[in-house]
C-alpha cells in the first residue's frame, strides 16, 4: 500500500535511443537503467515518462513492453510533454515545472523516493531536470548511466554528486513562486491547464469554432477539423483533448501526409519482430500508443484507400492487428481527424471512402483562414513577438507601418506564416523597432502598387534597410526554421522531414551536416 511504504519513483524524458537505439541490440538509456535497478534489488515501483509528441509516446509504450518482457515490475506512466522547441531552455523549464507539480498531485498518498535519470532527451531537457532538483523545486536524486561499452562490458549507473556545485535557487525565492510564474507564462502561451484561454479569438467565426470545440470536448465522439494549412487545426485538437475526460491520457498526433504508403499500416497499428524486412523489434504503433487518450490524424485525406479500409475496421472493431499478427489488440481512444482537403469531393472522385468519411465526421469544426479574421492579426503578432522577447531577453516591437502591412497581407500560410514572418523580422532587424523593411519580401511586395497583377505587373526592386543586413546569416536562419519545423512535424524522422521540404534524404542530411551544423549542434541531434 502506498501509505505503508516508500514508493520508488523514476522521472525521465524519453529519447530517440529508447527502448533501443536504431540498429543496435544494446538497450537504450531507460531500459538499461531499469534493468540494472531490478538486478541490484533497487527496482522502481513506477516510472513517469515525459514524451515530447506521439513518436515518443509510442516509444514509451515500446519501452514498457520490452521492460515487462525482461521482468521489470514498475508501473509505467507516460505523460505528454508538448514542448514546441526541444532546445528552448525557457519553454522546457516552464513546462517541466508545471509537469512536475502535476506528477506530484497525481502520484497519490504515501512517501516517495524520487529519482531523475539524466540520460534521455536533449541537453536542454537534462539540464532542466538537474536544475529542478538542485534548486529544491522538486526533491529528487540525480543519476546517470554508463553504457556497457564504456564500463568494461557491463552497464553501470551512478548518482550525480553535487558537492562543490553551488546550490541554485529560483530568483523569486521558493518552489511555490517558481511554479506560479511558470504557470502564468504557460497559460499566456496556451500550454498550461487553462489552454482554452490561450487562442486569440476576436473574429465571430473563430469564436464560434472555439465554442463548438468546448462543447464537443465533453464527449467522446469523433471530430473532424477542417481548415487551411496553418489555420490552427492542431491547436484545436489539443484543446479538445485537454478539456476532455481523457486529458490525463496520451495525445498522439500523426501526420498522415508524412507516412510512406508502404509503412502506413505499421505506423498506425504496429508490427511484430520479423514481420517484414527491417522489422528488427516489435513496435506498438500509434493506435496503441494513444490507449486511454486521444489519437489525432492530421491530413487524413492523404491516406491511401487501402489504409483507409484498415483504419475503418480498427475504428469499428475498437481493435488493431499489428502487422504479422493474427491476434487483435483492443484499443480505447478518441479519434480526432483534420484535413485541408475537400473530403466530399474526394468521396465523389472515389479516392476517399464514404463509409470512413461518415464515421469520422460526427462533429465537424471549420476554422476560418487568417485573412477572414484580420482583427486577430495584431494580437497574434504581439504574442509571437512577446515570446521572442522572453526567449532572448530583448525588447523588439512592431511599428505601426509594419502592423498595417501585416493586416493587409493575404496570409496563404495563415497563423503559421504570421509566426514565421514575425520571427524572421526579429532575427534580422538591426534595431528594436521592426519596421516594414524587416518583414519578408513577399509581404512588402504584396502591399505595393501593381502587386497581384500577375505577369503584367512591373518588376519589384528589393529594398534594403539603411544599415544593411547579413544576407548569408538571414538565409541560413530562415532555412533552419523550415528544417526544424519539418523535423518537429515529422517527430524527428529525417526522411519524412525531407519530403515535406521537397528534398531528397541525402540532400537533407547534407544540409544538416554542413550548412546547418551550427544550429543542429545546439542540441537537436544529440539528445533525442
Amino acid at each position: 500500500m502506498f501509505d505503508m511504504q516508500t514508493v520508488r519513483s523514476l522521472i525521465a524524458f524519453v529519447g530517440m535511443r529508447d527502448p533501443y537505439p536504431e540498429n543496435d541490440e544494446e538497450p537504450g538509456p531507460l531500459l538499461s537503467f531499469l534493468l540494472a535497478a531490478e538486478k541490484d534489488g533497487q527496482a522502481f515501483d513506477e516510472a513517469w515518462l515525459l514524451c515530447t509528441g506521439g513518436t515518443f509516446l509510442e516509444r514509451a509504450k515500446d519501452l514498457e513492453r520490452e521492460a515487462k518482457d525482461e521482468g521489470v515490475t514498475a508501473r509505467f506512466r507516460p505523460l505528454d510533454f508538448p514542448v514546441r522547441d526541444v532546445i528552448d531552455y525557457a519553454e522546457i523549464w516552464d513546462l517541466l515545472v508545471a509537469s512536475l507539480e502535476s506528477i506530484r498531485g497525481r502520484a497519490g498518498p504515501g512517501t516517495r523516493d524520487w529519482t531523475f535519470l539524466l540520460d534521455s532527451g536533449t541537453p536542454q531537457m537534462k539540464t532542466s531536470l538537474f536544475l529542478a532538483a538542485r534548486s529544491g523545486i522538486f526533491p529528487a536524486r540525480l543519476v546517470q548511466g554508463i553504457p556497457a561499452r564504456f564500463a568494461g562490458g557491463t552497464y553501470k549507473c551512478r548518482e550525480v554528486r553535487t558537492e562543490g556545485i553551488p546550490e541554485v535557487r529560483a530568483a523569486a525565492g521558493d518552489r511555490v513562486q517558481a511554479l506560479s510564474q511558470a504557470s502564468v507564462r504557460l497559460e499566456a502561451e496556451g500550454k498550461g491547464p487553462e489552454r482554452l484561454q490561450g487562442p486569440v479569438a476576436g473574429s465571430p467565426a473563430f469564436e464560434e469554432a472555439l465554442r463548438r470545440a468546448r462543447s464537443a470536448a465533453r464527449y467522446d465522439d469523433p471530430v473532424l477539423i477542417l481548415g487551411e494549412t496553418g489555420s490552427g487545426k492542431t491547436m484545436i485538437a489539443r484543446m479538445l483533448h485537454e478539456s476532455s475526460r481523457r486529458a490525463e491520457g496520451p495525445f498522439v498526433e500523426v501526420n498522415c501526409s508524412a507516412i510512406p504508403e508502404s509503412m502506413a499500416e505499421a505506423e498506425l497499428f504496429g508490427h511484430l519482430r520479423g514481420a517484414f524486412t527491417g522489422a528488427e523489434k516489435n513496435r506498438t504503433g500509434k493506435f496503441r500508443a494513444a490507449q486511454g487518450g486521444t489519437l489525432f490524424l492530421d491530413e487524413i485525406g492523404d491516406l491511401s484507400p487501402d489504409t483507409q479500409a484498415k483504419l475503418l475496421k480498427a475504428l469499428e472493431d475498437k481493435a488493431v492487428y499489428p502487422v504479422g499478427s493474427d491476434e487483435p489488440a483492443p484499443v480505447d481512444l478518441r479519434l480526432l481527424a483534420a484535413t485541408n482537403r475537400n473530403l466530399p469531393d474526394l468521396v465523389k472522385e472515389g479516392t476517399f471512402r464514404r463509409d470512413l468519411y461518415e464515421r469520422i465526421k460526427v462533429v465537424v469544426l471549420s476554422l476560418p483562414p487568417l485573412r477572414e479574421r484580420r482583427q486577430d492579426i495584431r494580437p497574434l503578432a504581439a504574442r509571437f513577438l512577446s515570446e521572442w522577447n522572453d526567449k532572448y531577453g530583448e525588447n523588439r516591437y512592431l511599428t505601426e507601418e509594419a502592423l498595417v502591412l501585416l493586416e493587409s497581407y493575404s496570409w496563404p500560410g495563415n497563423v503559421r506564416e504570421l509566426r514565421n514572418a514575425v520571427t524572421s523580422a526579429a532575427n534580422t532587424a538591426a534595431a528594436e523597432a521592426l519596421g516594414p523593411e524587416s518583414l519578408p519580401e513577399e509581404i512588402r511586395r504584396a502591399s505595393r502598387p501593381g502587386a497581384g497583377c500577375g505577369e503584367s505587373g512591373t518588376a519589384v526592386e528589393v529594398e534594403l534597410p539603411e544599415e544593411g543586413i547579413n544576407l548569408k546569416a538571414r538565409l541560413l536562419q530562415i532555412e533552419w526554421e523550415y528544417v526544424a519545423a519539418a523535423l518537429r512535424r515529422a517527430g524527428g524522422n529525417r526522411e519524412a522531414a525531407a519530403r515535406m521540404l521537397g528534398m531528397t534524404g541525402h540532400a537533407f542530411r547534407k544540409a544538416l551536416r554542413e550548412r546547418l551544423s551550427a544550429f543542429a549542434d545546439e542540441g537537436w541531434e544529440d539528445g533525442m
